[in-house]
């Protein structure tokens, strides 16, 4: 036979095999036209793959085969448990590994009798695609070989896990839960994608759910039709597979369908993302498997090319039977409330991922995720048809609590005002005063419901925003309250204050100004009103930059506090204004007066603040930052920051900001507590939540972001590291003006990363511009600079340069210091970096004494006792001493990672 003829019959054979048994003599003369010997030859390969179908794997040594019902004791090094699937290439064993640790693994074997040159090429290219990955959401590759008859294996993580639809059915998710668990699935495959890998095969039984730390974590697995997009994946010749189909046909690309594979790209994946979807959404594919397949091999080509699916909210209708409520029920909901919940977005969404012309579909897994999160966030989706109603009723929803707040504020301001009115006719007993105040609350109700006039015009190509309404009841307020200057004053915080709620600060700072000035004019200067206004005052002026003034205002109203309550007072504005200054001098270093003042803040609040449990929670989130970034106690600030966390959940439900904000800090402290698999959980949940609220280009996924790249440099994945680093670092960047506590925690963590990678100028060009930029924003002497300092001179010592890291460590000593104390174990980092150097060149009594004083500090790392700069000191008794002091510390229970590591 010509080489030809057969590369031919071996492309018809794999191309027909996987066609049902009963279609494939129509698909095989059909294919042959009237190439006789070709059909023999081609039924030939057919009769000798269905005489080998049974036949699972070699038996032990010798070669023998063994028969489907029979199970290999061993396939190189591993103990076969048992059979756990078969696919056209391979069969996948469970499999224990006993050497050199005990665990149960999938290892998968090419079938026997199917190791021809093409199908050894494609085994191994999923062999290696899955070595290229490492992400949570993908089945993790462990070791590859192969069996002494040369058939290639390679073992993997034992996904123990159901497929992801009936994971889904069986614990009854609802829609935005089953969407939860998507996003997932679409981040795994992103990460394949960065990777250069398209999956090709994408379907649910593709997808197993598996619990991690008490969670659902979806896992992709089966990367045996995977394409390398940027890179040869083998030293075999693997060419695109011209004239066959590739993939299951119910989740494939109408690309996919073509044969050519010459436009199989990412996007082929989001086809079959957008499929699995629809499946999970309305409980069926979007074409029905044995309508599909009953047409044979190019009418299913045909089908998956121009016939347009229904709508997932149109499909759950069609339904035979009863399966329509059952599939409602397994949503947790009605057939009519399923419908409601896929009609708009979801169908949208789902459709425009179904695209026949891939140039319409998303164009990358991440944009499906984005999408799915914003409708989640009540946001206009980018899939959606234009239209104002639609966007008006996202923005109604997308602002609810605002709005709500909004209104809450009407309704408390004129009750407020109603009870004041009562109160004054009834001390006053004057008519004229109480006609008086009677129109004026009738002058603020009408004031504040015109505030809202917009919601119900029907303004053409505008929708009013909250912020704007805002505005304008501003100007109202100065324009038709000037006669009422108390009612104006008490008017003009409230709108300052959800000013500043909205994010815009500035503004509310200048409300709030007026305000204060209006009551100074016609207050007592120790009225409670006043009080309250020049605190809230001070709390705006900090949040725009001026930390002196506005700690000047809060000592002011803390003055008007002691002066109405006592020196001894204990209410909810001592604990709100102490509460504000702690905060406030956290911010400016001053770490012994931050304690103080939120210890007193906790005092007031945990007796009188029963009623405002934010105050309360608010408090012990900044108590918990004080015990893990001040006192490193990072144990201790665990139970702060859980409890501020269930406050905030049980208070304001779990898209409140201060519940991301929780989780994230909760992810640092594990992280530090050498746990960074709790650590990533935490991440993780805060950058869900961040991006459902707050958008993906805000500072909570920015964060959460940098988080998450910190488990992966702890996990060895430096590149991956590195990647959720730079997006964190470039999004902080966007966001702030200038350097802050967020931007220079990212840039520490980014530079240790590259110094890990071997870019040390990497590391230094981070460093240098963080110092800088803290100096300018902070001081020369904030605390801020002295951890950034301490990385610069570990570098410039590795690097060889001890004069400069001479004068890193000094001055990151001096700095330190002077904000904790000079026993802090804070200060080990420089005292030990300053030993070295005084070691190296030959000043002993000097190193030993800096090291006895690190020592004292309660130093305790494994570095002195290998280190090579103190290969002089070794021998001397005094270096001995504290060589037996630091094992003794290491042999104790482990302190927990602090962040001078």
């Amino acid at each position: 036979m010509s080489d030809d003829r057969h590369v031919r019959s071996k492309e018809l054979f794999l191309r027909i095999c996987e066609l049902p048994e009963q279609e494939r003599l129509a698909a095989l003369e059909q294919a042959c036209g009237g190439d006789r010997a070709l059909l023999r030859e081609v039924e030939s390969l057919l009769g000798f793959h269905d005489e080998t179908e049974a036949i699972s794997a070699l038996g032990p040594a010798g070669g023998a085969t063994v028969t489907s019902e029979e199970l290999p004791e061993r396939i190189g090094g591993y103990r076969v448990l048992s059979k756990l699937g078969e696919g056209g290439m391979g069969v996948v064993y469970e499999v224990r590994q006993d050497h050199p640790i005990r665990r149960k693994l999938a290892l998968k074997l090419v079938k026997w009798g199917m190791d021809t040159a093409e199908v050894l090429a494609r085994f191994e290219s999923e062999r290696q695609a899955l070595a290229m990955m490492s992400h949570p959401n993908i089945a993790r590759v462990f070791e590859a070989g192969a069996t002494e008859q040369g058939r290639p294996f390679f073992t993997m993580e034992f996904v123990e896990g159901m497929p992801l639809t009936a994971y889904c059915d069986r614990h009854r998710l609802s829609t935005s839960e089953r969407l939860e668990l998507f996003m997932q699935v679409c981040e795994g495959v992103q990460h394949a994608h960065h990777n250069g890998i398209i999956h090709r095969d994408i379907k649910s039984s593709n997808i197993l759910v598996r619990i991690l730390h008490d969670r659902p974590v979806p896992t992709i697995i089966d990367f045996g039709i995977a394409k390398a997009t940027q890179q040869r994946l083998t030293e075999k010749t693997l060419y695109t597979e011209r004239g066959m189909l590739i993939g299951t046909p119910e989740y494939m690309s109408p690309e996919q369908a073509e044969l050519t594979g010459l436009d199989v790209d990412t996007r082929t994946d989001v086809y079959s993302l957008g499929v699995v979807l629809y499946e999970l959404l309305s409980g069926a594919l979007p074409f029905e498997p044995d309508t599909l397949r009953s047409g044979g091999f190019d009418e299913i080509r045909r089908r998956i090319r121009e016939e347009e699916p229904s709508k997932p909210s149109t499909r759950v209708t069609t339904l035979g039977g009863d399966h329509p409520s059952q599939v409602a029920a397994k949503r947790r909901t009605d057939l009519p409330g399923l419908r409601r919940e896929l009609g708009g977005d979801l169908d949208w969404i789902t459709m425009k991922a179904l695209e026949k012309d891939r140039t319409r579909r998303y164009g990358t897994p991440a944009e499906l995720a984005a999408d799915i999160a914003r409708h989640l966030r009540h946001e206009p989706v980018l899939a959606s048809p234009p239209g104002a109603v639609y966007r008006v009723r996202k923005f109604v929803r997308r602002h609810r609590v605002g709005v709500a707040a909004g209104i809450t504020v009407v309704l408390a301001l004129l009750l407020g005002l109603a009870l004041a009115t009562v109160g004054m006719v009834r001390a006053m007993r004057a008519e004229r005063i109480a006609r008086h105040e009677a129109e004026t609350a009738k002058k603020v109700a009408e004031l504040l419901s015109g505030m809202f006039d917009d919601l119900n015009r029907a303004i053409p190509g505008h929708v009013t925003t909250f912020d704007e309404m805002l505005d304008r009841g501003s100007r109202r307020i100065e324009a038709e309250l000037a006669g009422e200057p108390v009612v104006q004053a008490r008017m003009m915080a409230y709108i300052a204050g959800a000013q500043a709620s909205l994010g815009r600060p500035e503004r509310g700072r200048q409300l709030a100004e007026k305000s204060v000035a209006l009551l100074r004019e016609h207050l007592p200067p120790d009225d409670f009103l006043l009080g309250a206004a020049i605190d809230l005052l001070g709390e705006l002026t900090v949040s725009t930059g001026d930390l002196e003034r506005g700690e000047q205002l809060h000592r002011e109203a803390l003055g008007i506090w002691q002066r109405t309550h006592g020196p001894g007072g204990a209410s909810l504005s001592f604990g709100r204004t102490h509460q504000s200054l702690g905060i406030l001098r956290l911010r400016r270093g001053d770490f012994a007066n931050a304690r103080s003042h939120l210890d007193r803040s906790l005092e007031m609040l945990e007796q009188h603040g029963a009623s405002y449990p934010n105050h309360l929670a608010k408090t012990l989130f900044w108590r918990a930052i004080v015990d893990t970034e001040v006192d490193l106690a990072h144990q201790a600030a665990v139970p702060r920051f859980e409890r501020a966390l269930a406050i905030w959940e049980e208070e304001f439900g779990p898209d409140y900001i201060g519940v991301g904000q929780a989780r994230f800090w909760l992810g640092r402290v594990h992280y530090r507590l050498d746990d960074p698999e709790t650590a990533r959980t935490h991440y993780r949940t805060a950058l869900r939540l961040a991006e459902r609220t707050r958008g993906a280009d805000g500072t909570g996924a920015a964060l959460a972001t940098a988080g998450l790249g910190e488990t992966l440099a702890a996990t060895g994945d430096l590149a991956g590291a590195r990647e959720h680093l730079e997006r964190a670092l470039a999004a902080l960047r966007r966001i702030y003006t200038e350097a802050n506590p967020d931007t220079d925690w990212c840039v520490r963590r980014l530079a240790e990363v590259c110094l890990r990678s071997g870019d040390a100028a990497g590391a230094r060009e981070l460093l240098e511009r963080n110092l800088s930029e803290l100096e300018r924003a902070s001081g020369p002497g904030h605390p801020l600079l002295g951890r950034t300092l301490l990385r610069l001179g570990q570098l410039e010592l590795s690097e060889g340069d001890r004069e400069r890291a001479r004068q890193y460590y000094s001055r990151a000593l001096e700095i330190q210091q002077r904000a904790w104390s000079p026993r802090h174990y804070v200060n080990t980092r420089a005292l030990y970096g300053l030993a070295c150097i005084a070691a190296l060149e030959g000043r002993k009594t000097q190193a030993l004494d800096l090291l006895r004083e690190a020592v004292e500090c309660g130093y305790d790392r494994e570095e002195i006792l290998e280190d090579r700069a103190l290969v002089d000191l070794r021998g001397d008794p005094a270096f001995d001493a504290l060589v037996v002091e630091v094992r003794r510390r290491l042999a104790a229970p482990p302190r927990a990672k602090t962040d001078q590591r």
